[in-house]
């Protein structure tokens, strides 16, 4: 077992998930799901069951990392590219979260680095979705070159609550 101090003086651990992992990244998303209600969510979330699972699973075959401190997961996010065939010049990050204990460390930044490298060998611009609110990761973006190119008002709705989103977007030069 490796002691606390130990374990404080470990690097974190950047590595794509599998199927393997699947009761971790539930776990975190679970997390994120209910301190961030307005940030995270899916429709299979909302059926729960069954959906979830397949949504997890589908999820799982695409690109997510995981961000690794002494064995236990801080941070999560995925990379996949747009199915359409006509849209597959285009790359979406999501579900980007960094446990509290584990942020102000670089995680959300090495995790997005990491995501970035992975996108430039195969698309030519990658889009992704923040609540206005969001201002740590917004700068997290904007520090990888990401750029915002519009607002999506009332992106989300929580009983009478609604959030507006920015869209992000970061293009490769060729």
């Amino acid at each position: 077992m490796i002691s606390h101090a130990a374990c404080a003086q470990t690097d974190v651990e950047i590595r794509r998930l599998t199927v393997d992992d699947l009761e971790l990244f539930r776990d975190i998303r679970a997390e994120a799901l209910r301190t961030h209600p307005q940030t995270f969510g899916s429709r299979e979330e909302d059926e729960g069951g069954e959906a979830v699972l397949g949504a997890y699973r589908r999820w799982l075959s695409g690109v997510i990392l995981g961000a690794f401190e002494c064995g236990d997961m801080i941070g999560v996010g995925g990379f996949y590219v747009s199915p359409d065939r006509r849209s597959r010049h285009r790359g979406h990050i999501f579900t980007v979260y960094v446990r509290e204990d584990g942020r102000g460390q670089g995680v959300g930044d090495r995790l997005i680095k990491e995501l970035l490298a992975h996108a430039e060998a195969c698309v030519e611009q990658v889009h992704l979705e923040v609540l206005l609110e969001a201002t740590a990761a917004i700068r997290t973006y904007k520090r990888n070159g990401f750029e915002i190119y519009g607002t999506d008002p009332a992106a989300i709705r929580i009983g009478d609550a609604t959030y507006d989103k920015y869209l992000m977007v970061r293009k490769f030069s060729r």
